[in-house]
Formats: structure tokens, C-alpha cells, sequence
């Protein structure tokens, strides 16, 4: 009885207060029926719309749990009608989706919000932020959640398709920078997008929920299933583990992230990172009549200048303490807290929701906000929580109001989590289970299959395994982009993107044939690295420990490795044999092992893809088998200068590489180097790179590999995970090119062009791709190493890796390209590493807010010969500050009125600190970004070193001086100089050393501090 009255309560307020809105034409409803000076509310907002409907559809679930079918009819076409509405607005947008989906720009992206009455844009393109990724993939998860329910919302074939292209549309969500939910931008407001991880998490979700679902319902024509890729869920994972409880580069934290955490996403399976951000936001956001948006939110505070929308740079501060705070975050933490079964937490923000309540012809309704008024703005900042607050005119924010309906009805009983999360996305964010991987292993031949047996490895030839086929990743690439093609629409499928190892380990059934995919490893075209067997054996095991973490499927993983003849004559072949035997023996892993192809098939997640205007060419092994043993050249009608070169420099690959030097700089490719006019110079370079290969001759092949202008298929694949970690990539020796941001989006020719005008030479041009291979496969694999890394200098990060021999006649970057791609990739993770633990243990790399008065790790060693200017050097070539070193940073700004990053006070490197101090909180990541591309300019190396122990020295004054207050500048530079002068003075001169900071940077940190600080102490 008592859940009868209380249905029918719900009833009639979910009628008067959201369904009355809804329009009935277009079935949209308007955020609100405000209009006031802070904006039009009438508009249909995406994300507004999905949130609001929430409570219509949850109650026509609660009726059609009682039997009744009237009203649970009405409540769910109330709901397919809105939710058929949006997707018919979305819809006339197509060729936006489709234009977006190959740019990733704006300007380009679908609208946020539409006419109410109309479904029609309400704005320019330009004239509001419009990329809104969590508001496309909300919408995107309701339509999974609510078809799961029963409810059938896509009607047609091509509504299917254009989901499908919606799914491309977010799958790039890790890399792309939005407007966010609050549509500004950063928090200056000034339209800059940034990467969100409420976007991210949300489209994770989404992603997640629609991962082979069949968007007409259960059972259902598999013409209607979606696909996802399940490298787009696993880097959005990654990026969201990396950004929280962070929301951006300008907000620290951001209560929208209650929405990724928890309900409706479930985005994160990490419980202790859930509870950190969770603590995060109640700590530093939370508040008596709801959260605050992030800190210093300007939004509808009366101290705001409301005939602009941006803000000054310098008055963000202003706004510290008297954030608006937004009931709409209690509904949040009060459906999550039900859903945790934590009954005190949900009956703690009930109560909270309902005193904040405002009666309205006696309806309880949740404002939007609630703000200081003006006159108590300044007892507020005195005394932050003391003052009352009030509602503004925006009453109900049917968002809110929606939200607190369906948390009433889980808390009461009327529906259970299973109804609002029939999906279970909420037990699928983490895999419990070990992931099994079937190891299918193919070659070219049967003479070449013998071989490998006399080897123990156990393989299957490409004839042996038919009818079942074989494609390339490559192939598969192609095979999407015919998957959610409509010409009635004019969308083509996915854009022309490499695949990695998650989705080569599902297995495809096209047009009646079942396909294997091979690994997304054997992907890449014209590439010296596939024949450093010691690579491919690591590369192979770091795949399949990735699939193993990432895996989300109950089914098994099926990683199939083609070996053909070229591979087994590779020197040292014996050591990626000897890794793929273990493999199929579960020697090292007991949830790897050998499969045929045919078991591997049966045991494995297929997709199943109708493509009647597509045809999969056969496999042929044309890509992997270009190479050969001796050089592919008719050397007989080559000129003599050119035969001589051939017969005499083929021997080992330093002499090869010299005279090809010298020959590079007189013929361009060309030019006719025969007798007969049969072969030009390009020719030669290409049989010599093909020949230098497989010899391993790495330094030659490097040099011919950038000659060619050959390059690293996707690269700018690699280079836009690294900006979407907001890490600079800082390219060529002194007037660097930088890489970052916006660059994230060069498409392949541009980044070469880039890199080749950056980089002078041809084998740093060839190791500078391979670097960005590497950091691209190692951010993936293993992130936690690019921690407090904010930028990096490919040179030096390769000086880093040197080893100079004297008296050779090689560079030392040339003597570094004679390793090995596998000898390389290992010195560039061993340096990672070294730096990650100094930056984990606070030694001897890191730049931390010990510098100067630490014992150091060469002290702890008892290394009384330490080398201090080399060490200087050494930590100066890669940049890590720890948080407590930035927050120290930035207090101290409070001290002086700029800090020169430089020699003299009119540097154009520097801190304006009032400037700084109103506009960016310590905590957030921008201000790291400031202080890195600060440092970056000092040079040389061990120069930048030094001036971060001297801002050190002076951080550690700061502290012990609290009312220090410095008129001038600080000169980071300068002090240094008078420190060093200092020194001689007090120690006098060194033959060893050519200059007062030459002999004071051989010094130990303690030392430089002791007269650093002296200089500090003398200026104030």
C-alpha cells in the first residue's frame, strides 16, 4: 500500500515537473524554463535531456514491477521519445560525425545543445563549445542501459550505423581535448579544450556497455550489433587512471567526476582510486548545500562580471571560498551510496537533498546553485562556511531533480541497481578472472614448419588451417572501415587507424568465412626492427602481458605469430624461438599455451561482421618476406665507383655506412649509377637497406631508412598517445621544435616533415622515429614511468643513452645506431627507470623540494669522487618535480614579484607571481607544465640543474624566513653567478676549472647551497 502511494506520487510529480516540459512533437525537454542573465535555459541540452529522462524511465520500471501497464507504457514511450528525439538531431548532423571522426577538431563536432521545439541547431559551430564527449557518450550508455531494460529505441539499419559511427565518434576520447561538462574549457573560461577525464571516463563507459550489443534487443538480427574496439576501452582506462583524481590541466579535482566513479558510468575498478577522488572533491569541493564545480569557479558569484563569459587571468583568485555549491553532486553521492548498500552515507545525502529543497506550489524542488550573497562575500572569505547561501532563479534543475527521483526510488525500493545497471557495468570495470591466451603460431611452408619443430615450436602452415583465413592488422584496418558505412547517410566506417594487440586477439567472422588476425606487431612495412630477433621476443611477451591486463572478455585471447623464412635466418633467431617454445609449453605463463588454429577459433570472442559489398583479399605473405640474404642487385652493370663500393664495403656495418655516407652527400636518388642506364641510386639504397637488415648492420639500415624518407607506420599514432598524457616531446639539439598539444593531431606526413626539419641528420632523423616508437610502446605498457615527467628532449634522451668510444671515427650518435633496436629500446627504459626510482626514493635524478640539503645517493655510496658537474649533467637531461616541490614553488611566489628563470631581470623566461598566484591553484597541472617549459630553456644541461637547486635554496629560505619580502626580482641566474663568486672568494681559485660556476658546479649540492643562500640572505 505504502509503495503504491509513493508510485503515485512520483507519478504525478515526475508528470508536473518533467514530462509537462517534454515537447510533444520533438519529445526534447528544455534544461529549465529560465531565462536570466546567466543564459537561455529553454535550449535541449544532450546531456541534460539523458540525465532528466533518468527518473521517467526508472519509474516506468518501478509500475511495470508492480504488474501495472498503463502507466509503465506511457513512462517508457515518454522515454524511447526523447532518447529517439535526441538521436534524430544528432542524426541531420551526420556529415558533422563524419568529418569529426578523421579531424578530431571542434569546429567540427556535433552540437551540445538543440532547439526544443525544433530538434535544429541553436547556434553556430563556432559560437558555443560544443565538443562535449561525455554528453555524446552518456547518451550513448543510456541507449545501452535502456535497450537492455526492454526498450527498443533503434529502429533501423541505418540508425544502427550512424550509432556506430557515434562509437568511432568517442573511441579517440583518451587523445581528445573537449570543452568538458561545464562547455568553457579550461576554468579560465577562455574556449581552450582540454582533455576531461569526466569525457574520458564517460566514454569509456559507453564504449564498454555497447561492446557487441545488439541495439535491436536480445536475440535479435546480428545486423544490429555494434562493435568497439577494445584498444580505445584500454586506453581510456589507462588516461583515466593517469588523470584522477585530476579532472584536467587547469582543475585539480572537479565534482563532475562523481559521474566516472560512480553512477551512471562505473568507469573505474580501482576502489582505492575511487576513494581517493571521491575524498578528494568532499575535502576540497564539498559543502552545507552541495559541491562546488572545482576551485575558483567564477560561476553566477556575485563578484562576477556577468557581460563577459571569459575571465582575467588575475581575478580568478577572487572567487577562492565562494564557489557556487551544487545539490546536483549530492544526487550523485547519494545514488552511489545505495548502490554501495551504505545505508547511513544514503540516508545522510537524502537528508541533505531535501533540506536544500525549495517549495514551490507545494513541490520540493532542487535548485541549480547556491551562492554567497554580496554582502556577505567578505565574512565568507574570512571565515569560509560561516556565511548562509541562497538559491538562484534557475528552479528546478530538472537534471537534479531527475536524479533524486531515481535515488529515491532505489533507496525505497522500487527498483533494484540490476534495473538502473542492467548491463552490470558496474562488476565489468575491472577482469577477476586470468585472462587465457591461445598461441597460434603460423609459417610460410612445410619444409619451414619441420624446421621450427626441430626447435620445439609447434606451428601450422597457412594451407594446413583452411577453410579457416588469415588477414594482416593492416587488413582489418580495412575491413572497418566498411563496419557502420552508409551511403544513404554518406558515413564511410572507421577512420584508417592501426588496430594493437586487443583487437588482433579477437577473432572475425565476414561474409561466411572465419578469420585469425595476425598480431599487430607484424603490422609495419619497410621496418629494420622485425629482424632484431631479441626485440620480437621481448615485444611478443610485453603483448601478451598487455592482453593479459586488458583483456575483458570471458572468451579466450588468440595472439597468432606468423614466422616465415626471412625471420628464422635472423641472427640470433634461436632467442625468439626459445620465448614462443616457453610459450606454448606454459613454461613462464600458465595462461599461455599452444592452440591450432581450428581450437583457437572455437574458444575465442567472435566478431561477427556483415559486409556483402566487401571482399577480404586472400593472405598472401608478400609484406613480411621482401628481404633476402645477399644483396638484390644486378652489381654487373653497376659504374665502377659503384661496383667497387659494393665488392668492398659490405663486410661489417661501419665501414658500409661511411662510404655510404660520403656517397649520400654527391648523388641524389636519382641519379643513374649504371652502365646501362638500369638502375639508379635509390634502387642501390633500397637493396642496401633490405641487405643491411637482415645482416643486422643497424647503422646502415638506419642511415638508409631516413635516405629512403622510409618511416614507422602510425607513428603520429604514437606521438598522440604521448600529448594525450600532456607530456612536450622536445625535437633537435638547440632550437628545438616542440611537440605537444595540438600536435597530437599531425597526421603521419606532417610529423616526418616536422621531425625531418627539426632533426639534421639522417641517422638521429631515423633514431628520433625510433624513440618515439618506443616511449609510444612504453607509455602503454608501462606508464607509471613517465611519472612528474612533463616534457622530453629526444636528444637528450638519446645523450643519455650514449657511450662514447675514443679515437673512433664514428659520432656519438652514429656509435649509438650501432646497437641493436632491442639494445636501444633497453637503454632508454633502464634510463626511464633509473629516473623513475630517483623520482620515487627522492635521490639523486629527481627535482624535488630536497634539493640542496639532502644526502644524496652518491654520499649514501661513500662516493667521495663523485663527479658533481657530470651529476649535474646527468639530472639536468630529464626533468621530474615531485608535488611537494611545486607546491613549495608556488608558495614561495608570494615572496617576490617575479622569478627570472635566467641571467638577467629582463629574461623573457619568467614568473609574473601575482599573476600566477590569482590564476592557477599549486595543485593543478598547469602550473607544472609553466615551471617545466621554463627550466627547459637554460642551457646547457647541467646550468638548468643548478638553477632549480638554487630556486630549491630559496623555497628553503622562504620557509625559514616567513615574512621575507623581496622588492626585485628574483634572478635565478644572477644568484648563482654571486654564489660562485662567493665561493672562489671563500675557496680560492681552481686550475681545473675555467670559471667561478664551473668551480662551484664541481662542488657537492650542500656546498652550492651554503652560498646560494648567502646571496639570498644578502637581498633581503
Amino acid at each position: 500500500m505504502r509503495n503504491t502511494e509513493l508510485l503515485n506520487r512520483l507519478y504525478h510529480d515526475i508528470s508536473d515537473i518533467i514530462l509537462q516540459r517534454q515537447h510533444p512533437v520533438t519529445g526534447l525537454l528544455p534544461a529549465s524554463t529560465a531565462i536570466t542573465n546567466h543564459g537561455n535555459y529553454t535550449d535541449a541540452w544532450v546531456r541534460d535531456n539523458v540525465y532528466s529522462i533518468l527518473s521517467v524511465w526508472s519509474l516506468g520500471i518501478a509500475y511495470k514491477h508492480t504488474g501495472e501497464t498503463e502507466r509503465s507504457d506511457q513512462l517508457s514511450q515518454s522515454t524511447i521519445k526523447l532518447m529517439r528525439g535526441l538521436l534524430q538531431s544528432m542524426m541531420r548532423q551526420a556529415p558533422k560525425v563524419e568529418k569529426f571522426k578523421h579531424t578530431l577538431e571542434a569546429i567540427d563536432s556535433l552540437h551540445a545543445k538543440y532547439d526544443t521545439a525544433t530538434g535544429l541547431p541553436v547556434v553556430a559551430d563556432d559560437a558555443w563549445g560544443h565538443l562535449q564527449i561525455d554528453a555524446t557518450s552518456i547518451f550513448l550508455l543510456m541507449i545501452a542501459q535502456m535497450t537492455a531494460s526492454g526498450l527498443r529505441i533503434i529502429k533501423t539499419y541505418d540508425e544502427v550505423d550512424f550509432v556506430q559511427n557515434l562509437v568511432y565518434y568517442i573511441a579517440f576520447a583518451y587523445r581528445i581535448p573537449d570543452f568538458g561538462i561545464w562547455e568553457r574549457g579550461n576554468k579560465i573560461n577562455n574556449g581552450k579544450t582540454e582533455i576531461n577525464a569526466s569525457s574520458v571516463g564517460m566514454a569509456k563507459a559507453a564504449l564498454q556497455a555497447l561492446d557487441g550489443f545488439n541495439l535491436f534487443g536480445e536475440n535479435a538480427s546480428k545486423r544490429a550489433v555494434v562493435h568497439t574496439i577494445p584498444d580505445a576501452v584500454s586506453r581510456a582506462r589507462n588516461t583515466l587512471a593517469r588523470l584522477l583524481p585530476r579532472e584536467s590541466i587547469s582543475k585539480e579535482v572537479d565534482s563532475a567526476l562523481l559521474s566516472v566513479i560512480g553512477f551512471p558510468a562505473f568507469a573505474v575498478g580501482d576502489q582505492t582510486l575511487v576513494k581517493k577522488t571521491r575524498d578528494k572533491i568532499l575535502t576540497e569541493l564539498g559543502g552545507d548545500y552541495g559541491c562546488k564545480r572545482f576551485l575558483w569557479d567564477g560561476h553566477q558569484t556575485m563578484v562576477e562580471d556577468h557581460s563577459r563569459i571569459h575571465y582575467e587571468h588575475n581575478e580568478l583568485a577572487n572567487f577562492e571560498d565562494i564557489e557556487s555549491e551544487w545539490p546536483l553532486f549530492y544526487t550523485y553521492l547519494y545514488i552511489q551510496a545505495l548502490f554501495d548498500n551504505d545505508t547511513d552515507a544514503a540516508k545522510n545525502y537524502r537528508q541533505k537533498i531535501e533540506n536544500v529543497m525549495v517549495e514551490v506550489d507545494g513541490k520540493n524542488l532542487i535548485p541549480e546553485l547556491y551562492f554567497v550573497e554580496a554582502d556577505k562575500v567578505s565574512a565568507e572569505r574570512e571565515n569560509p562556511g560561516s556565511q548562509p547561501r541562497v538559491p538562484n532563479e534557475n528552479l528546478p534543475l530538472v537534471w537534479a531533480q531527475s536524479m533524486y527521483y531515481t535515488g529515491l526510488m532505489l533507496d525505497e525500493g522500487l527498483i533494484s541497481a540490476d534495473d538502473l545497471d542492467p548491463l552490470r557495468l558496474r562488476k565489468r570495470s575491472t577482469n577477476n578472472t586470468e585472462t587465457q591466451i591461445a598461441l597460434v603460431v603460423l609459417t610460410d611452408n612445410q619444409v619451414l614448419k619441420e624446421k621450427l619443430a626441430s626447435h620445439g615450436v609447434i606451428a601450422e602452415t597457412i594451407e594446413e588451417i583452411s577453410p579457416l583465413k588469415v588477414m594482416t592488422s593492416k587488413q582489418l584496418v580495412d575491413v572497418y572501415q566498411e563496419v557502420g558505412a552508409n551511403k544513404a547517410l554518406n558515413l564511410t566506417g572507421r577512420p584508417k587507424r592501426r588496430f594493437q594487440s586487443l583487437a588482433t586477439a579477437q577473432t572475425y567472422h565476414i561474409n561466411q568465412n572465419n578469420y585469425l588476425s595476425l598480431s599487430s606487431l607484424q603490422q609495419d612495412k619497410h621496418n629494420y626492427r622485425l629482424f632484431d630477433a631479441e626485440l620480437a621476443s621481448e615485444s611478443l611477451e610485453k603483448e601478451i602481458a598487455h592482453i593479459t591486463k586488458h583483456w575483458t572478455n570471458n572468451e579466450v585471447a588468440v595472439f597468432t605469430y606468423l614466422i616465415n623464412q626471412d625471420m628464422y635466418e635472423t641472427k640470433n633467431a634461436d632467442v625468439l624461438l626459445q620465448t614462443i617454445r616457453q610459450l606454448q609449453l606454459r613454461t613462464n605463463k600458465q595462461n599461455v599455451g599452444y592452440a591450432s588454429a581450428s581450437l583457437a577459433l572455437r574458444a575465442s570472442r567472435v566478431n561477427r561482421l556483415y559486409l556483402p559489398n566487401h571482399q577480404v583479399t586472400s593472405f598472401t605473405n608478400i609484406e613480411l618476406n621482401e628481404y633476402n640474404q645477399e644483396l638484390n642487385l644486378a652489381t654487373d652493370n653497376l659504374t665502377p665507383e659503384f661496383k667497387t663500393f659494393v665488392e668492398s664495403n659490405l663486410s661489417n656495418d661501419e665501414s658500409c655506412y661511411l662510404s655510404l655516407k660520403a656517397l649520400v652527400t654527391q648523388y641524389s636518388l636519382e641519379s643513374d649509377i649504371s652502365t646501362n642506364g638500369s638502375i639508379n641510386f635509390k634502387e642501390l639504397i633500397t637493396a642496401i637497406y633490405h641487405f643491411a637488415s637482415i645482416k643486422q648492420f643497424w647503422l646502415t639500415a638506419r642511415c638508409c631508412f631516413s635516405v629512403l624518407d622510409f618511416s614507422h607506420r602510425d607513428l603520429a599514432d604514437d606521438l598522440s598517445l604521448l600529448c594525450a598524457r600532456n607530456l612536450t616531446i622536445l625535437v633537435g639539439e638547440n632550437n628545438h621544435t616542440v611537440l605537444s598539444g595540438e600536435n597530437g593531431f599531425l597526421d603521419q606526413d606532417e610529423l616526418i616533415h616536422t621531425l625531418n626539419i627539426a632533426v639534421k641528420t639522417p641517422v638521429e632523423r631515423s633514431l628520433a622515429q625510433e624513440l618515439l616508437v618506443v616511449l609510444g610502446h612504453t607509455i602503454r605498457t608501462n606508464t607509471q614511468l613517465f611519472d612528474g615527467i612533463r616534457s622530453i628532449h629526444l636528444h637528450n634522451l638519446l645523450s643519455l643513452c650514449e657511450t662514447c668510444v675514443p679515437d673512433s671515427k664514428l659520432s656519438d650518435i652514429e656509435q649509438l645506431s650501432l646497437r641493436s633496436p632491442y639494445e636501444l629500446k633497453q637503454q632508454v627504459q633502464q634510463v626511464l627507470e633509473s629516473q623513475h626510482q630517483a623520482y620515487d626514493f627522492d635521490v639523486k635524478s629527481s627535482f624535488s623540494e630536497q634539493d640542496g640539503n639532502q644526502t644524496y645517493e652518491a654520499e649514501k655510496a661513500q662516493a667521495v669522487d663523485t663527479d658533481w658537474l657530470e651529476w649535474r649533467s646527468e639530472r639536468g637531461l630529464i626533468a621530474r618535480f615531485d608535488d611537494s616541490f611545486l607546491e613549495s614553488i608556488w608558495q614561495s611566489l608570494a615572496h617576490c614579484p617575479k622569478i627570472v628563470f635566467g641571467d638577467r631581470a629582463d629574461d623573457k623566461y619568467f614568473i609574473d607571481n601575482q599573476l600566477i598566484r590569482s590564476s592557477m591553484t599549486p595543485g593543478e597541472e598547469s602550473f607544472a607544465h609553466l615551471i617545466d617549459s621554463l627550466i627547459q630553456h637554460a642551457h646547457p644541461i647541467y646550468y638548468k640543474a643548478a638553477l632549480v637547486e638554487v630556486l630549491a635554496a630559496y623555497i628553503s629560505y622562504c620557509k625559514d624566513n616567513a615574512e621575507l619580502k623581496l622588492n626585485d626580482s628574483l634572478v635565478l641566474g644572477d644568484i648563482l653567478a654571486k654564489a660562485a663568486a662567493l665561493h672562489t672568494q671563500a675557496e680560492g681559485e681552481s686550475p681545473e676549472a675555467r670559471s667561478n660556476l664551473e668551480q662551484l658546479l664541481q662542488t657537492h649540492p650542500k656546498s652550492l647551497q651554503k652560498y646560494v643562500t648567502q646571496v639570498i640572505s644578502s637581498l633581503n
